[in-house]
C-alpha cells in the first residue's frame, strides 16, 4: 500500500543511484525511470535529460523487393560499394550486390548505411540501366543529446516531473540521483 489509502507506491522497484552520463546506449537507459534529486546544495540545479519514448533518427537495417516484376533492373553487374539514389529522404547509403542476367536479384547494405532513411523509401541503384529499385526496411535509432531537454531550477528533495530514459552529463549540475521505476 502506498503512502494514500489504497494507492499503490509509484515507484516500487529497480531504485538505483545513478550517474548522468553522455554515452547513449542501452547500458544507461533508464527505461522512463522517474529521477528523485537527492542533494543540489553545492553542484548547481539544472539537469539534462531525454524524456521516455524518445526515438532517434531511423537506422537502415535490410533491404527488399517493393514487390513488382522487373525491380531487379537490367544491366548490371555484380559490385560492392555501389551508390544509391533515394526518392526519399535519406541520403548516402552504398549496398553490395548480387546479380544474375543482368538484373540485381541480391542486396545487402555496403560500407555506408546512409542518414535520414525512413521506413519504405525507395532506392535505385546507380549502375547498370539505373532501374534496379529497392524499398528501405529501417527501425528506430537511439536519441541523440540533441533530442535532450534541459530542467532548471529543481529543488533538492523532489522528483522530476516527467520520466527519463537517460541523465546526459553535459548540462546536468544536480547531484546524487536516484532512478526508480
Amino acid at each position: 500500500m502506498g503512502q494514500f489509502g489504497n494507492q499503490p507506491d509509484f515507484a516500487t522497484n529497480d531504485i538505483q543511484e545513478i550517474t548522468p552520463n553522455d554515452t547513449i546506449t542501452n547500458q544507461y537507459f533508464l527505461n522512463g525511470a522517474v529521477i528523485y534529486i537527492g542533494d543540489n546544495t553545492t553542484t548547481g540545479t539544472h539537469m539534462k535529460v531525454i524524456p521516455a519514448g524518445t526515438v532517434g533518427p531511423s537506422v537502415v537495417t535490410a533491404l527488399s523487393s517493393p514487390g513488382y516484376a522487373g525491380s531487379g533492373g537490367t544491366g548490371y553487374t555484380a559490385a560492392n560499394n555501389v551508390v544509391t539514389t533515394t526518392t526519399g529522404s535519406g541520403t548516402a547509403l552504398t549496398v553490395n550486390t548480387t546479380v544474375a542476367g543482368g538484373a540485381v536479384t541480391s542486396i545487402v547494405i555496403g560500407n555506408n548505411a546512409g542518414t535520414g532513411y525512413l521506413n519504405g523509401d525507395l532506392i535505385t541503384v546507380t549502375g547498370g540501366g539505373a532501374n534496379a529499385v529497392f524499398r528501405i526496411v529501417a527501425a528506430p535509432g537511439l536519441p541523440t543529446a540533441a533530442q535532450a531537454v534541459t530542467f532548471k531550477g529543481l529543488q533538492a528533495g523532489g522528483f522530476l516531473p516527467v520520466t527519463v530514459d537517460y541523465v546526459l552529463a553535459t548540462g546536468t549540475t544536480v547531484a546524487e540521483l536516484i532512478a526508480a521505476k
